[in-house]
This record gives C-alpha cells, structure tokens and sequence, in this order.
C-alpha cells in the first residue's frame, strides 16, 4: 500500500495515471488492463483520467512496442479499461447480487432522495384519519409545541426536516455505532416514557428556580444566565452548576420527541415507495452492498462480479464517506497481498463532509489499517507562480496555527515549480464596497491582456454570485455562472412548464395566456407524456424559433429530466410538476471554452485551475455556525438512565456548552473549523499566476489586536487573513503578470483526433416509441394481442365511455366483449344506469386536478369512486383512490366509497 498526500497543484493526477500506466507497462500480462481499477469521484474525473492515460499510452507506442499493444486492447475492449467513478464501481458490484437482493434486483439509483422524503411524508400525512387517534395527537403536540416555541405553525416543514435527518448516513452509521433498533426506540410508548421523564426533571428544576426567584417566560424554558452577575449568588450559581446540564438536555430531547413520534410511519411509506418505485438512494444501496459483502472474504465477490482487480489507485480520498471505505476495505485487503495499492488524497482539501466525507480516514486510520504502507508528501507545486505559492504557504502555515491546526498542515509549504516561477502577484483588499473592487480587479487584468475566461470568481454561497453576476453584466461583462446555466431560466423551459400546468390545472393564467397565444389544441388523454412533450416543443419551436435554436441546450437537458422521471414514476403529470417546482439545483453543465468571466461556488472550483482568481466576500467564511446534527446521549447516573438513551437530532451551539450534550458541540466546533480552514485553502489555491482577495474590513474594536498578532477570538478567516497582512487595506505580494505572455493551454494539443458532433433539428429525429416493446410478440402475434398492457390501455378507454352494458361497442373481439359483459354485469350498483360519471375532473382546494375513472351517485345519496386496473395489484393505487375519497368528503360528502377494480380477475378491492 503506497499513500500520497498530495497538497493543491502538486500534480496527482498526473501521477495517478503515470502510477497506472507503470503497472501496465511492468506487466507481462497483456489483459493486465482489465485487473487495474482506478477509482475517482466525478464523471468529468473519469473521463479526464482516460484521457490522459491514452494520450500517454499514444505518445510512448511510437518506440514502444508493449504501450502500442496495451492502447490497441484498450479500445479494442474499452468496456474493461479500469476507470470509474466510486458509484459506478458499487453500483455495478452490486447487481452483480441479483439474487441476494431478492425484490430490488432490477432497481434503479434515485439521486432525488429529498423528493422520496416528501413523497413519503405526504402519505403520512394524507393516512391521517379518525381511527388513528395517537399519530394524530403527535401531531397536534408537534404544532403546538412549536407555536409555543415562536416558531410558527410549520408542521409540514418540520416533519420533511425529520424524514430527511431519519433518512441520512449520519444517522445510520451512529445508530449502528449505538446498538439503536428502530422500532423500540420510536415506539409510542418510549416516546412516552421519556416525556415523562423530561416533566419531572422540569419540574424539579423550576421549582428549585423558583425558590430563588427564577421564573421563566411563558411557554419557554428558563435559559442559563448570560452574565456572571446573575451567578453572583452562591445558591444560585450552584443550582445552575448541578442541576441545570440535565435540564437543559431534557429540554432539547423534549423538543424532538414530536418529530420522532411519526418515524415508524414514515418508515413504512418510506420502504413501501421504495418498492413500488423499484428504487433505491446511492447511499441506501451503498448499505445493502455492505450489509451483502459484510464477513466475506473478496473471492466471493469477485466471483460475483466476474472480475479481478489485483491493483486499486483510490483517488480524491479525503472525499470518501466512512461507508464507501467500508465497501473498499475487504478489496484492498485482498489486493494488498498480492499487488500494488495506491491512495491519493489531500486532507486540507475535505470540503464535502456534508456529503459523509471524512479527512481523519487519510489523516491516520488508513495507516493504522496498513501499518506498512509508505506514505509520502508531494511538496512541489506546478500549477502556481511562485508569488501565489509562497503566499499560500506562509499564510496557512499561520492560520493554522492560529486555529489549532498546525499538525493537520504540517504539509502546507510547497516549492513551485511553474514554467514561469519568478512571475505573479497576489492582492488582498479589504473594502466595504466588494463588488466594486471585483469590477476593478477584472478591469485590472483586461489592462494587462488577460482575456474574460482567464478570469474566475470564486464565492461561498449563490446569493454572492448571483449579486456579482448582476454588477459585471451591467457592466457589459460577458458571465458564465450557476444563474445563467439554470434550467429553469431557460425561456422555452419555463414556456413548456407552463403548457403542461395549464393543461394540468386550467386556472394557471401564464399557460392559459400561452396557449391562446400559440394556438395550442390539447389532446383529452396522452399515452407517453414524453411524445405528449415533444409534440408540445414543436409548437413552441414554430411560435419563437430564435429563442428555441438558441436555447436547444436547455431543452435537451429538461427532456433528460423528464425521461429519467418517467421512467420510475411512469406518465404522471402532477407529481412530474411537483417534484419540478420543488427542485433546487437544475444545472446545465458550463461551455469549456466561452471567453466570458466564470463565477462559481468554491466547493465546484475544487480541482480546476484558472489564470486569474478573485475571491470576494472572504469575510463570508466563518470558523463556525449553529447546526442540527445527531448526537448520542449518555443518561449514566442521572433520571434519564434506562429511558432516554439514544441519539436525538440535536441543535449544535453556544448553549449546548451547559448540557450533557457538551462533547457533541466541541467535537463538532473542531470540525466546522477544519471545513472551513479547507474551503479558505481550496478557494485561495486555485489562481495559476494572479490571486485577489477581497473581503470586509474586521470591526474597528478588533483591528488593532489583528494588527497586533495578539491574543482574539476570531469570527471568520479573514480577520486571520487581516493579522497576517499585518492590517494593511491593500495588500501586495509578487509583481502585476502580463498576461498576453501566457502560454494558454489547448485542451485538444497533442490529441490523436478530435472529436465532431453534429446535431440535428428537433423536428427532424426519430423517435422511438415507448410501447414499442409492447408492441411485437415473441410469437409473431401484434398489437393489444401481444401485450397485456395494451391490450389493458385498450379495455380502459372502453370502459372510460361505458354507462351500462348496452354502451359496449360491437367491434372488439369476443373475448374482450365477453369478458366487459361478464364484469360489468357483477356490478350492478356501478352500471346500472345510475347517476355516473367517467373521469370527471375533480379540482383539490390547492388547484391540483384529480380524476377517477368512475364516480357513481348511490340512491342512498352516497358516492362510491372506482379505479380500473389491468395489471398487477399496488398499494400506490389504493393511496390514489383514498385521495380521491378525501376530495370528496372535503366536498361534504359524508358517504363515501372507494374501490380498486382489477378487471381482469373481477377483484375489488375495497379502500
């Protein structure tokens, strides 16, 4: 085992590659390729790594007999060529256990696990009912108890904040570090327990406070004293040092005991959308890969996969999560006997731990797993000018220390090595008007031939960039940033989101204006809702054709989108829009090579280099910042031992300093610090030649102290960046570039072809079919004969014009006739000639648009709503049935039925 510890800039994946291409060349094996995986963590990873690797493997065939013969078998079985991103890799190992996964053999990876929370939740919340008196006594306690709390009436809010916290590796992992099972510890009955505990424990606390004449406010708990006055009294200061810890705690567990009240009903809907969807989350299938592998040794699981890896190079592993190792370790174990392993990483660059990444792996528990492995720090930087890399060395080296981090960056001073290493400046300013100094910066470099994509922006949040954007575009900037490539920007995206709703629901005034505009005839039923799109985009391709041509990016993209939804969720219109209007983050991937100034978050800077780099609102990273995590609570020798031991979702403060809860904050205080210390080191070691920070001037009563390098409290880092610049407002290191001497890199130099894409007009393609498959017979057979579903399609829009048995009509096939007369006349009560309706359109309070195949008006003066299906039975159509059912009883219906017809077998189910 060899592991590199590889600072910003030193080269890694150059000797990632070369590393692989070592192995190769010193083997005699000529499918030597196909036992060598190389492991990164991002597509565009993947494939800049297979790229590198071939175009090396190209320049060395020419005197190179076995480097041409290895190229050759590489692209002659490209398939077996070793790179992939860590997910892949899992989730190919993991079908490969069809069998063991049993009902999930053929699933599909759901990336929108907050949408499946919310889908989930809202079952909970739409199975509430009369007989179901303590899910609904939680609930009312969980809005009340929030009110009382002044935080308003965010009942829904609250219980997604919970399905997502109960859905997370974090949780996982800990529950399984504490022995926690699930159904005990959410039981209603513990819950109880623990709040009784809790109102003794309040109840002894005020009282002993009250005594002494302590008293909280109305609806809240009494919060420990802010002065040291208040603790001036010696019974006081005792009750506050003995008793107040516990009743702090039992305060924040109290607080949660509401939301946890509803998680064994939100695991059941939860695991039974998994199932209905045929889905699972990368991290919940990660589980299912250990839980599988877990004790077996990793013969076993090559013989599954069908492979051998004898050599792994782990890239990027300060990103890995502690469950991703788990799943690598019996791998590497193996390997490690017989070949070489190579792990790459860089702890000061661990800036993902909100997605389960852990640096203390790399830092040392790696070397204590292989004691023998030799490590080694590249402390040579290619990639900076000298001004930039000694600047970034001293200054961190400093912060560091500053932070209580100096062992963590004992590897921070780096010697460059650029082409150019005498050339490069950094500025620091610190200014009250930032976005100004941005505008000067950009003028500054364009004065000295820097071109506009030289330039990039690094900020902490959207907000920044968004305000950024806004200022160079009215300077007539050209900008590339997260705004610009949003998907919901894109006029003809937001035009055809605004047809389908209106469609959807007929009161959406922007889709009505639209399609009175365009002309648009809506067909009364749609089969495939992506042909029912297509068909929609060519409208709106003839109705604007410039802002359509110029935006078939977008387009492309939304298309995407909406076949991966209808591939798990099937043609549901209304849930498609929900979970649309409800996404964050829709991006299109940026344009290499567009001469515009590029703004991006630091976290997507990671691993990209850029000429010039400004860094604006600096200030806006911080050391710390209140955060919920899960902690584990140990009651030992207080009220609370043997009921509420367990871990609780727990707000991270100041104030938790007073509670048992304690160690959670301070560990989790260390942790933010090393997250942010390793944002400021991503974002200031990203320049190639010219670097610019700008940040908010400190707070006058802390400038002199800063100046001084004496003893602070500091709030962010760039008040560290202030004392180092010794307190200067402008601040100069290195000499101004001239950037019209740069030699600019070509990202198609020295490839053996480039590649040439032609597109072809929308209205032009071919498309296939969605029920093509459906369509052909294994035995020759066509059409509804060959396929149950069409035929099922068929016998539904039948029904959907049937009002009694004499509306059949008399040209579909015998059987098919026989078989409708035989049902319809079972069910006297829906066919009788009765008032009845077929798919009436029903409009919920929120606008939504519903509509059941069947509502029949009963004599008795009731309703009874009827579904028909022609395939396999689904709880998801007994959900769709009860909400039609709550429509009506909204409507003042107090009668109502429901029922899920399966035609076929004449099974109705009752809901």
């Amino acid at each position: 085992m060899k592991i590199i510890k590889a600072s910003a800039g030193s080269g890694k994946t150059y000797r990632l590659s070369h590393t692989y291409i070592d192995y190769l060349l010193g083997s005699d094996d000529p499918w030597a390729y196909r036992h060598l995986l190389a492991v990164t963590f991002t597509n565009k990873a993947t494939a800049e790594m297979k790229a590198r690797i071939l175009k090396d493997l190209y320049e060395a065939s020419g005197n190179n007999p076995r480097a041409r013969r290895y190229l050759v078998s590489i692209l002659h079985d490209y398939s077996s060529f070793g790179i992939s991103t860590i997910d892949r890799f899992f989730q190919q190992t993991l079908r490969a256990f069809a069998r063991e996964l049993g009902q999930f053999s053929s699933y599909q990876v759901e990336l929108d696990k907050a949408g499946l929370v919310r889908e989930a939740m809202d079952r909970v919340l739409d199975g509430i009912s009369p007989d179901k008196k303590e899910l609904v006594a939680w609930l009312r306690g969980n809005a009340l108890d929030s009110i009382r709390q002044g935080g308003g009436f965010r009942l829904e809010d609250g219980l997604l904040e919970m399905g997502g916290r109960l859905k997370s590796e974090e949780f996982r992992q800990l529950k399984a570090a504490c022995g926690i099972e699930e159904p005990v510890s959410f039981s209603k009955e513990r819950l109880k327990a623990i709040r009784t505990a809790c109102g003794s424990i309040f109840k002894d606390f005020e009282t002993k406070a009250a005594a002494l004449g302590i008293k909280p406010e109305k609806g809240r708990r009494i919060p420990y004293p802010s002065t040291k006055k208040a603790l001036a009294d010696p019974a006081v200061a005792e009750l506050f040092e003995k008793d107040y810890p516990l009743y702090a705690t039992a305060s924040i567990v109290d607080r949660q005991l509401y939301g946890l009240g509803v998680a064994r009903e939100f695991y059941t809907e939860y695991d039974a959308l998994l199932k209905e969807k045929n889905v699972m989350t990368l991290d919940e299938s990660g589980e299912l890969l250990r839980n599988i592998i877990d004790g077996s040794d990793a013969p076993f699981v090559y013989e599954k996969t069908g492979s051998r890896y004898t050599n792994y190079l782990l890239d990027e592993f300060q990103d890995t999560s502690r469950l991703q190792w788990a799943n690598f370790l019996p791998l590497l174990r193996d390997a490690d006997a017989s070949g070489d392993n190579l792990i790459v990483g860089d702890v000061k660059q661990s800036i993902y731990r909100w997605r389960n990444s852990d640096w203390r792996m790399l830092d040392s528990e790696v070397q204590a797993e292989f004691p023998g492995a030799a490590v080694r720090d590249l402390d040579e930087n290619w990639r900076s000018a000298r001004a930039v890399v000694e600047f970034n060395s001293g200054f961190f080296e400093y912060a560091a220390a500053q932070v209580g981090l100096g062992g963590m960056y004992s590897n921070v001073r780096q010697t460059p090595r650029s082409p150019e290493p005498q050339k490069g400046r950094v500025r620091v300013s610190f200014t009250d008007d930032q976005i100004a100094a941005v505008l000067e910066s950009v003028a500054d470099v364009r004065s000295r031939g820097a071109r506009l994509g030289d330039i990039a922006v690094l900020v902490r949040g959207h907000s920044e960039g968004a305000r950024i954007a806004d200022a160079l575009i009215d300077a007539g900037i050209s900008v590339i940033s997260d705004d610009t490539l949003d998907l919901k920007g894109a006029v003809t995206v937001r035009r055809l989101v605004s047809l389908l709703s209106f469609y959807e629901d007929p009161s959406n005034s922007v889709g009505s204006y639209l399609a009175s505009k365009m002309n648009v005839e809506f067909p009364e039923r749609y089969h495939s809702l992506v042909d029912f799109c297509e068909e929609l985009l060519r409208g709106l391709r003839g109705f604007d054709a410039a802002t359509f041509d110029a935006e078939t990016l977008y387009v492309g993209a939304f298309m995407d989108i909406l076949q991966d939804w209808v591939t798990v969720n099937g043609n549901n219109l209304r849930g498609f829009l929900r979970n649309w209007n409800e996404k964050e983050d829709c991006y299109i991937g940026s344009p290499e090579n567009s001469d515009a100034v590029r703004i991006m978050t630091i976290h997507k800077s990671k691993g990209l280099e850029f000429p010039h780099v400004i860094f604006p609102f600096a200030d806006k990273v911080g050391l710390f910042k209140p955060v919920t995590r899960w902690c584990a609570l140990d009651c030992t020798g207080t009220p609370l031992a043997g009921v509420a031991d367990g871990i609780y979702p727990v707000s991270l403060s100041g104030s938790c300093e007073h509670t048992l809860f304690a160690s959670s904050y301070y560990e989790e205080y260390r942790m933010q610090v090393v997250d942010n210390l390793n944002i400021f080191y991503v974002a200031l070691t990203r320049a190639a030649v010219s670097l610019h920070v700008i940040a908010k001037m400190p707070a006058k009563g802390k400038q002199a102290a800063l100046r001084d390098r004496k003893s602070v409290s500091y709030s962010n880092f760039s008040e560290l960046l202030y004392s180092w610049c010794n307190g200067l407002e402008e601040y100069a290191y290195g000499e101004p570039y001239d950037f019209s001497s740069m030699e600019r890199k070509d990202s198609a130099a020295g490839m053996p072809f480039q590649a040439r894409w032609n597109s072809i007009p929308l209205d032009g393609r071919l498309s296939a079919s969605q029920d093509a498959a459906d369509y052909f017979g294994e035995d020759g057979t066509v059409g509804t004969a060959a396929s149950g579903r069409l035929r099922g399609i068929e016998l539904h829009k039948i029904l959907s014009a049937v009002d009694t048995v004499e509306d059949l009509p008399g040209d579909i096939g015998s059987a098919d006739l026989a078989l409708l007369r035989e049902r319809i006349a079972a069910h006297p009560e829906w066919f009788s000639g009765a008032s009845a309706r077929n798919e009436l359109t029903v409009f919920g309070a929120d606008g939504s648009r519903w509509r059941p195949d069947r509502v029949v008006h009963t004599a008795a003066g009731g309703i009874i709503v009827i579904d028909y299906k022609f395939g396999a039975e689904r709880d998801s159509y007994l959900w769709q049935v009860r909400r039609y059912m709550k429509l009506y009883r909204d409507m003042g219906w107090n009668d109502v039925r429901g029922y899920v017809w399966y035609v076929p077998e004449d099974k109705a189910v009752q809901v």
